[in-house]
């Protein structure tokens, strides 16, 4: 078989639903014709570690690991684990006295973000471009996929290009310059949109996850039309090995025996924020529309990620405590099983009027595990999707009047007349099976040309 160098920062031990794409095209591209071979990183510093994701790194596949400086030193400075994901039982707005680290701390982010152009991974991507040149030789690699974010793995890519003339696919999982987060103006936005063009300029196969990225990236550069390709995030039918036909059908509502359960999955973050939700809930449960105790509602991932007011400190003021249960970062498997024991699933978006372009990555799980689904979402393509297969209602995500009645709706009689949702065969091109096929031919399709130039170069030496 043809042998892919996959260069990821975001990889197992990491956890989120980020690390899943090039996990799951390492797990599944050996049965579509291509080997893989992993470069990642030694060192992290993130509060997402999962390193039960470890065990489904196929035994066969090598991975290499390069270290992150930057994150090594944010390590020591500031360590960050699964426990600050979860709600502080003693949050104070009091200030207290702060240790020299603590002080430091702001002054290095700040110098981190002015010189680590794109994003703090550029040592790492550095340090990954030259081992890959040790890697390529021997495992005698064929062809480089870079996935991002960060957007830095891009650049390892890049280089490796321009040193070894290797063929190199570049995977997006979210726009570079026109990312939600990108800061539009300044020497920072000049000196990465350079970056960006050299990078779509001088990649042999660009990826995307949605229609609307593709779009976005056609417009970019006079070569992109003719090398993009859309591969979709997905899901993995194995990740979820307890569903069953019955699973499926039965359904609970507020009227049962038991508090109707909605979860949520994921980070949380001041662009994506539970307030509307929670003001909203506030408002369904002191109107009588919602009864308190036939509620609950979970929220598995970082649910107090830096902002001026903690969520747990909303949970205070609109005294939810007793309605909303934050469970810490879980496991991806944990996650999994956890969405398929629940009643209903929560998903909010980005408040951001860019971020109807994104499709979440966990609204394929979320479709697999056949829960009604309440989403704040702005207008686009994950709306449209969810809509599509009729599994929830959707509400703007920065409406609070509109999301209390939307989830009115939702909770008296969306989830009275749940049907069960998608069958598995309509799910089948969502799966990372079917990603991972679409990969192996875009792969294909990349080396082929070199392969025959290649081939050219030898029959006119052999002549000569």
């Amino acid at each position: 078989m043809p042998r892919v160098l996959v260069i990821a920062h975001l990889f197992p031990p990491i956890g989120g639903i980020g690390v899943q794409r090039a996990l799951k095209f390492t797990q599944y591209l050996s049965e579509y014709g291509w080997s893989p071979v992993v470069l990642t990183t030694s060192d992290f510093h993130v509060a997402t570690m999962d390193p039960s994701l470890l065990e489904k790194v196929p035994a066969s596949v090598p991975v290499y690991r390069t270290a992150d400086r930057m994150a090594r030193w944010m390590a020591r400075i500031s360590p960050v684990s699964a426990h600050a994901a979860k709600t502080s039982e003693n949050f104070s707005a009091k200030p207290t006295k702060r240790s020299f680290k603590q002080r430091l701390l702001p002054m290095l982010k700040t110098l981190r973000n002015t010189l680590a152009i794109p994003d703090e991974q550029l040592l790492w991507a550095i340090s990954a471009a030259f081992a890959a040149r040790h890697v390529i030789r021997k495992e005698q690699i064929d062809c480089v996929f870079t996935t991002s974010g960060p957007n830095s793995a891009h650049i390892a890519g890049y280089l490796l290009k321009r040193w070894l003339g290797i063929p190199w696919v570049a995977d997006f999982r979210d726009p570079w310059t026109d990312n939600m987060h990108f800061p539009d103006e300044g020497v920072r936005a000049v000196v990465e949109r350079a970056l960006e063009r050299r990078v779509l300029k001088t990649a042999d196969a660009l990826i995307t996850v949605t229609d609307s990225f593709a779009s976005l990236f056609k417009h970019k550069h006079p070569s992109v039309p003719g090398k993009i390709h859309v591969i979709r995030n997905g899901v993995d039918p194995a990740d979820f090995p307890i569903v069953t036909p019955d699973h499926h059908t039965s359904h609970q509502t507020l009227a049962g025996e038991r508090p109707f359960t909605l979860l949520y999955a994921g980070i949380l973050y001041p662009k994506r924020s539970p307030e509307i939700f929670l003001r909203a809930l506030q408002r369904a449960i002191a109107s009588g529309a919602i009864q308190r105790e036939q509620i609950r509602i979970e929220f598995a991932g970082v649910f107090d990620y830096p902002a001026p007011v903690s969520n747990s400190q909303l949970l205070k003021e609109l005294d939810l405590e007793d309605v909303v249960q934050p469970l810490g970062y879980l496991s991806h498997d944990e996650v999994a099983k956890r969405m398929l024991q629940v009643d209903g699933l929560l998903l909010i978006g980005d408040a951001d009027e860019r971020a109807g372009m994104y499709i979440p990555g966990k609204v394929y799980e979320y479709l697999y595990a056949r829960k009604p689904v309440f989403a704040l979402l702005q207008p686009g393509e994950a709306a449209k999707l969810l809509e599509q297969f009729q599994v929830g209602v959707v509400a703007p995500v920065e409406d609070e009047e509109k999301v209390f009645q939307a989830l009115c709706v939702y909770c008296n009689e969306f989830i009275q007349n749940w049907s069960g949702g998608p069958n598995e065969q309509d799910l089948l091109i969502f799966s990372r099976q079917y990603e991972a096929q679409l990969l192996a031919d875009v792969l294909t399709e990349t080396l082929q040309p070199w392969l025959l130039e290649r081939n050219r170069s030898q029959s006119a030496w052999a002549v000569q």
